[in-house]
């Protein structure tokens, strides 16, 4: 199942890019299946991501118009009409063909991603106030696993 996985960890650079990029891998099932990865080694988070070609959760990842809030997210989302548009009206640039919209949802919403309405997981980066917040769907229907050690906080969309 196509998701994100990634650290926030201490390690060398080096060697948690090597941890991300195996996690990847295990990630991506299909060759059909777009991945990447970011990585932020300044506040030592390290993201990757596999999605369905075309799908929503294509393109990832996703930033504001500064660069400083960075928004990765697997699933769906199905917004409240005329939302993006009072997005626009807000000062904030994005297209229509994907989820790009969402990172300025994060930007405005405080309780975000409280309103969201969809089935996924995902992550904000934010380099103005230096936190990375991990979220789910609000029923936990696309999964979300997450360990903690001694060597940073590992999170991804399966248990491997």
């Amino acid at each position: 199942m196509p998701g994100i996985v990634g650290l926030i960890t201490k390690l060398p650079p080096a060697v948690a890019e090597q941890q991300l990029l195996t996690m990847v891998k295990c990630l991506r099932h299909e060759p059909f299946y777009n991945c990447g990865t970011w990585s932020d080694p300044e506040h030592g988070v390290y993201v990757g991501w596999v999605a369905r070609r075309g799908s929503f959760a294509d393109g990832m990842p996703v930033r504001n118009e500064d660069g400083q809030i960075t928004l990765f997210f697997s699933g769906e989302e199905f917004p409240e009409p005329g939302l993006k548009r009072e997005l626009r009206h807000r000062g904030h640039t994005f297209s229509d063909e994907d989820s790009s919209y969402l990172v300025h949802r994060s930007e405005d919403e405080a309780d975000f991603p409280k309103e969201l309405n969809g089935r996924f997981h995902g992550l904000v980066v934010n380099r103005h106030d230096g936190t990375a917040t991990l979220f789910n769907d609000r029923y936990g229907l696309q999964r979300l696993y997450y360990h903690e050690s001694k060597d940073g906080f590992y999170f991804a969309a399966e248990a491997k």
